[in-house]
Parts: C-alpha cells; sequence; structure tokens
C-alpha cells in the first residue's frame, strides 16, 4: 500500500524519470548555483578575503613562499593550533602551485557538493521520496551559504562533507568508509569525534517493550569496537601534542579576564541566561536564518500524526535522536570541563543544521502531499478561499526558495572583508619581507593578508585561549598603546627598537579619545593603559607621535598615514630636531 502511494507520488513529481538521479542532479545544482555566484564575488576585487581566513589561512602562504612571516609570534601560534589534516591539505596544495588564499576561495564549492550528494542520499534513506531527499539538501545549503562556515574554508568548513559521509556510511553499515569518515574528523575538526563516537554508542542500545536493551546487532558493535579504536587512535596526537604556547585557558581564568565578560573580544560570562545558553561560544546556537529549518521542530508532532505518507518514514529516522542526544551531551560536558573540549558551541552549532535540514524536508514533503490531496479533493468547487489559500501556499515557497538566493543577501552572510586601502597594501608589498608593521586600526588585521607583511598586534589575532600566546600579545599591545599615546621622546625609540618595528599605521582619527573604545581594548586585562590614554586625549595633549602624523608620513590615505619609523627616531635625534 505505502509502495504504491509513493510510486504514485513519485510519478506525480518526476514524470518517467527517475526520481532518485533527477532529485539528485538538481540538489547539486543549489550548490552550484551559490558556489559559482561566491567565487565570482570573492575573485572579483583584487583584495577581498573571508573574515576567519585572515586568522587560519594567511600563515599559510609560507607554504608558497618561506621567506614570508619568519620569527611571526602571530603566524607560529596559528600554524600551531591549526589540526594536522588541514594544514597538510595547504600543503599539498602549495606544493602543486595553488596559494592558500586562492585554494580557500574555491574549495567552498568542491566541500558543499560533497555535503549535498551524502545529505541527499542519508535523507533518501531515513524516508525514500527524492523530493524529501531535495528539500533537505536544499534547506541545508541554504544555511551553508548564508553563513560564513562553509566560506571560511578554515577546519570548521570541512566538518559538513566529512559529517554528511559519516552518516550516509553509518545508514548503509559501511564499516570501512565510516571509519574514515571518523579519522578524517579527527584529522581537521577533532572536537567532533566526540559526536561521532556518542552516536556509534547509542546505537549500541534499543527501546523494547518500554525499556532500554542492548542491541543485537553484531553490525552496530563492531561498527563500535572498531569507531572506538580509530576515534581514540586520532585524537591521541591532539591530546598528548605540546605546544611552545602551553595548555589552554581554564575556567577560572577566564572568569578573571575582561576579554571573556560582557563586551569583551572573546565574551562567554556576563551574557543573559537567554543568551548564554543560546548564543555565542556557550550557547545551543540554533540556527535562525533562514527560517523555514523551523519546519524540523514539528517532525515529533508529525509521527504522531495519521497522514499518508507518515508511514514511510524509515526506522532509520532515530539516527537524527542519537545525533542530537550525542550532541547535547559533548555540549554540557564542554561546560562542565570549560575549555580542555574546547566552546560547547562547537558540539551543537552544526549538527543541529543536520538534524534541522533533513527533518524539514519530511516536515515539508508530508504537509506539501497532504496539502495537494485537499487540493485535488476539492478542485471541482469555484471557490476563492481555496485558491486563495493555494495562491498563499505557491508565494510562501516562491520565497522560501529565491529570498534566500539573491547574491547582494547571502554575500552579508558569508563575512567577506574587502581592503580597500590600495596605495597602502602596494607600497607594503614592496617594503623587505620581514618588515613589521604596527598599529591599532582595524587595518592591521588586513596587512598580513593583503600586503603579506607582519603586524604586531590586531584585534583579529588577540584571542586569549592560550595564556602563554595572549600574554605576548597583551605585552604588545600595551607597548603600541604607550608608543602612541603616553610615551615621551626616549620611550619612542626604546619601544620601537625593542619590538623591530619598521613602520606605524595611524588612522587619522587616532586621537580622538572614542577611537580607543574598541572592544579588544576597552574591554581588556590592560584596560587601565587604554584609559590612561583616552583620559590623555581629553586634557588635549597630543602625543610625540601625534606631532610626526604629517613629517614622518611615506604613504597617506583617506582614512590612515603609514609613518617610517626611522623617520620618527631621526626626527627626535639631536642633530635633526622636529620640525
Amino acid at each position: 500500500m505505502e509502495s504504491g502511494r509513493l510510486k504514485r507520488l513519485h510519478r506525480r513529481i518526476w514524470g518517467d524519470a527517475s526520481p532518485e538521479v533527477t532529485g539528485l542532479l538538481l540538489s547539486l545544482l543549489v550548490p552550484i548555483y551559490f558556489g559559482a555566484w561566491s567565487l565570482w564575488f570573492a575573485f572579483g576585487h583584487p583584495f577581498v578575503i573571508q573574515d576567519d581566513a585572515r586568522q587560519h589561512i594567511v600563515w599559510f602562504q609560507q607554504f608558497v613562499d618561506p621567506a614570508l612571516f619568519q620569527q611571526d609570534w602571530i603566524a607560529r601560534y596559528f600554524g600551531t593550533v591549526a589540526p594536522a589534516g588541514y594544514r597538510f591539505l595547504y600543503w599539498i596544495m602549495a606544493q602543486g602551485g595553488i596559494e592558500p588564499i586562492a585554494f580557500a576561495k574555491v574549495i567552498p564549492l568542491l566541500l558543499a557538493l560533497i555535503t549535498t550528494y551524502y545529505v541527499y542520499r542519508t535523507a533518501l534513506i531515513i524516508f525514500p521520496v527524492a523530493l524529501q531527499a531535495c528539500l533537505s539538501s536544499l534547506i541545508l545549503n541554504q544555511q551553508l551559504w548564508l553563513n560564513d562556515d562553509l566560506s571560511s574554508a578554515t577546519p570548521r568548513a570541512f566538518v559538513y562533507p566529512i559529517f554528511a559521509a559519516f552518516l550516509y556510511f553509518l545508514l548503509r553499515q559501511s564499516l570501512i568508509p565510516g571509519l574514515i569518515t571518523i579519522a578524517l574528523q579527527g584529522l581537521f575538526f577533532p572536537q567532533l569525534v566526540l559526536v561521532q563516537l556518542g552516536i556509534l554508542t547509542l546505537r549500541l542500545v534499543r527501546w523494547e517493550n518500554r525499556r532500554f536493551r542492548l542491541s543485537r546487532d553484531r553490525r552496530a558493535s563492531l561498527f563500535w569496537i572498531s569507531g572506538m579504536i580509530v576515534g581514540t587512535l586520532t585524537l591521541l596526537p591532539f591530546l598528548l601534542k605540546t605546544s611552545e604556547f602551553g595548555g589552554a585557558i581554564t575556567a577560572a581564568q577566564m572568569q578573571s579576564l575582561p576579554e571573556y565578560g560582557l563586551g569583551g573580544r572573546s565574551e562567554y560570562f556576563g551574557v543573559s541566561p537567554i543568551a548564554f545558553w543560546l548564543q555565542g561560544g556557550s550557547g545551543l546556537r540554533i540556527p535562525v536564518f533562514p527560517t523555514i529549518i523551523w519546519a524540523g521542530l514539528g517532525l515529533p508532532l508529525l509521527k504522531r500524526m495519521r497522514l499518508p505518507l507518515v508511514k514511510s518514514i524509515a526506522p532509520e529516522v532515530n539516527l537524527l535522536g542519537q545525533v542530537l542526544i550525542s550532541s547535547l551531551v559533548c555540549f554540557l560536558l564542554a561546560h562542565l570541563l570549560l575549555l580542555r573540549l574546547h566552546f560547547p558551541s562547537r558540539y551543537t552549532y552544526h549538527t543541529l543544521r543536520f538534524i534541522l535540514s533533513i527533518a524539514a524536508g519530511i516536515v515539508l514533503t508530508v504537509l506539501m502531499d497532504t496539502g495537494w490531496r485537499w487540493v485535488q479533493q476539492r478542485r471541482q468547487q469555484r471557490d476563492w478561499q481555496l485558491k486563495l489559500k493555494v495562491g498563499i501556499a505557491v508565494v510562501t515557497a516562491a520565497i522560501v526558495l529565491i529570498v534566500p538566493a539573491i547574491p547582494a543577501l547571502f554575500f552579508q552572510f558569508q563575512g567577506w572583508v574587502i581592503g580597500e586601502e590600495t596605495a597602502l597594501y602596494e607600497y607594503l608589498r614592496t617594503q623587505p619581507k620581514q618588515t613589521l608593521v604596527a598599529s591599532l586600526s582595524p587595518e592591521a588585521n588586513n596587512l598580513p593578508a593583503f600586503a603579506q607583511r607582519s603586524t604586531l598586534t590586531g584585534r583579529e589575532f588577540a584571542l586569549a585561549h592560550h595564556p602563554q600566546y595572549y600574554q605576548q600579545i597583551q605585552a604588545r599591545t600595551i607597548d603600541l598603546i604607550r608608543l602612541q599615546y603616553l610615551a615621551n621622546l626616549e620611550e619612542v625609540k626604546q619601544l620601537i627598537q625593542k619590538h623591530h618595528i619598521d613602520f606605524l599605521l595611524v588612522d587619522r582619527n587616532a586621537f580622538t579619545p572614542d577611537y580607543l573604545m574598541q572592544d579588544w581594548l576597552i574591554h581588556s586585562s590592560f584596560q587601565n593603559i587604554v584609559q590612561q590614554a583616552i583620559d590623555r586625549m581629553q586634557q588635549g595633549n597630543l602625543s610625540a607621535i601625534g606631532q610626526l602624523r604629517d613629517h614622518c608620513g611615506v604613504v597617506s590615505t583617506e582614512r590612515s598615514i603609514l609613518l617610517e619609523t626611522k623617520c620618527i627616531i631621526a626626527a627626535y635625534s639631536p642633530t635633526h630636531p622636529p620640525t
């Protein structure tokens, strides 16, 4: 009976074509559409990079030119914390002549295609209706392309194809490919291996006669044993790895730092309870937009309803619940062991998108089939209300499909940064590769990417997750604030020579009190130094550097001035007094 109903549904939608093949091809067109537009944008400007790529990928340019970022503390740090598989992939591409920054713009499309294929196949096993698999992959692609995870090409971008493949091979009971996905996850995004192992553990238990019982499925036991071995071996190097930057910050240290407080660079504590549990690094981070994914929340209710297609939902749908439970357990463990398992949101942010996308595809397909049957039963009636309801449904569907696919909209969510200081980048590229620029300007975050020269500090790089690293960033930033706002003539020379600074980039509005109200400065462990600088500017006292902005500038743009430190030192020497 159910098989006949599904065949009629497939014939109504796909005609005589193979529904599975046609549905897959249509599904793959979605990432191709989003990816093509994203590639056009990413390569359409000489200076454009994804926001998080400035942290994680720029330093891989060393694979192409080893002379870049030598003795760079920031480059060493981000290179050290990069997962092994992720680092190796960019290295092997560089050996083939593909620059890391360029590769990072191309790889998201490939990752999205792989994700789409496996999500489509997984959804088809759970609910064997090609329309549902199409909708599930479409909704997940909306989540991928209207967020910055995939476009960042950072380790979290690789979660999606690897985890999608894991779900598919798990349902197919394909042991070797499944184990490979566990190993790959450990090489690219180790935290999610814990979720995978949790899923394998939950599959050893079944609900029978209102009691939990151990499964008698030997394949599930074999998968669990093998998965535990592979997962443990994969995580061991990650757990035992030692670093010059020491261990991660402890919960007690986090609570003592303003950087993790309300308004801080890595805001975690001090927020409202709702924000704490739903947003940021501490929260579940349930997907919000596009809101069509919320339809997945209706799946538990839908399964209780006596609708025609509900009986066609396979028992494999229980996998969604297993993913949810495993993710929540890891989420709670991460809270208890803060920050040993990294931020808690890492364990739910990505998996919730898989769960809700597939669940939403099922819910929408069942409701569409029910609605179609309802219309067919009343098609002889020339009821204006019927036409109105059908029209509203059609318009709603069009909005759900069209609005998220508007390029100008989804570009806004992908976190692209466009460099606008072309003259500055081009000048610095002509300088020696060991050149060091010091700046409190937001533009300092772009210099390693666009000028390919080192920067002393910057908001993007001021992460307090590893104390030994952050202590150096703190010291550098404090010295830079003193240099720019508080130092006398002799201290200016000493600080420049101490850090071997070649250039100082100063924004034109840098000597106004509001300038230092940047979150990473005013909500920091060195906020007393920041406040001293603000107080001095409010008193109208112009610092030594402020007096030399026009005298030592080598590049001047609408927003900033690049000062040469040789000129600064010479200007205050006894034989060359300032003019």
